[in-house]
C-alpha cells in the first residue's frame, strides 16, 4: 500500500495531448492513494521551461513526444539548470535504446509506459517523491545488454580515428540508409535542426562536402 507524505507532491504535467492530459488531471485529483497538486501543465518543452520560471513542482511528468522541443532535448536542460528537480517519464514508447538515454545517460527519476495503470503512476510518483528510482514494470524484465546503445557496436577505434561521437556514428549509419533528416529526427527523438546540425559536423570532421560522400563512406565503412 502506497502512504503519502503528510503535503501534497507537487507536479507539473509535459505532454500535448490535450484529452489525456485532462483525462490524468481528472484522475489524480480525485483519487484518494497519495495526495497531490497539479501546479499547471504544458504542451513542449519550450513552455515547460518557461512555466518553471513560475512554478517549482516536486516532480515533472514528462511526455517524450512533443513540439517545439521534445522530452528528450528538455531533459538535459532541466538537469542543468534544475538539478534537484525529479523528472518522470511517462510515455508510450518501451523501445531499450528510450529507457537507457533517459535512466543511464539522462539520470531521470523514472519511466512509466502510458500502457500502465494509475496506480502504478501513482506508485512511481510515491517512490520518485521519496528519493527512489522507478521503472515501469512492463520494461523491467529487458535484460541489462538490450538496453544497450546501438551506437556501441561501433569500433572505438575508428570512432577516436574520425573523431566522431557514437550519436553521430549513428545518424551516419541512418544517413547510409538514405534516411531523410526529418526521418533521423523522428527515430532517435531529437529535432530535424539538431539533426542537421549533426550532419554538417559529420560533413566537416570527415572533409565530405555531399550527401552521396557520406553514403559513400558509410558503406566503405561497413556502417549501412
Amino acid at each position: 500500500m502506497i502512504v503519502g507524505d503528510l503535503h501534497p507532491v507537487t507536479l507539473l504535467i509535459a505532454d500535448d495531448h490535450r484529452l489525456y492530459v485532462e483525462s490524468l488531471v481528472i484522475a489524480l485529483e480525485h483519487q484518494t492513494t497519495i495526495p497531490v497538486r497539479i501546479l499547471d501543465t504544458v504542451n513542449n518543452g519550450d513552455e515547460l521551461l518557461r512555466k518553471l520560471q513560475l512554478h517549482s513542482p516536486d516532480i515533472i511528468l514528462l511526455d517524450l513526444n512533443m513540439p517545439v522541443l521534445n522530452g528528450l532535448e528538455v531533459i538535459p536542460i532541466l538537469r542543468a539548470d534544475y538539478p534537484k528537480l525529479k523528472i518522470l517519464v511517462v510515455t508510450k514508447y518501451s523501445d531499450p535504446k528510450f529507457v537507457k538515454e533517459c535512466l543511464q545517460i539522462h539520470g531521470v527519476s523514472g519511466y512509466i509506459l502510458k500502457t500502465n495503470s494509475l496506480a502504478e503512476l501513482l506508485e512511481g510518483i510515491n517512490q520518485v517523491q521519496r528519493g527512489n528510482s522507478y521503472i515501469s514494470k512492463g520494461l523491467q524484465n529487458y535484460p541489462k545488454d538490450s538496453l544497450e546503445d546501438e551506437a556501441t557496436r561501433f569500433d572505438e577505434s575508428f570512432q577516436a580515428k574520425y573523431n566522431l561521437t557514437r550519436r553521430e556514428l549513428e545518424i551516419l549509419s541512418l544517413i547510409a540508409h538514405a534516411k531523410s533528416n526529418a526521418e533521423i529526427a523522428d527515430g532517435l527523438f531529437i529535432s530535424p535542426q539538431t539533426v542537421g546540425a549533426h550532419r554538417k559536423n559529420i560533413m566537416r570532421k570527415l572533409n565530405i562536402s555531399s550527401t552521396a560522400g557520406l553514403v559513400r563512406f558509410a558503406i566503405e565503412n561497413q556502417l549501412g
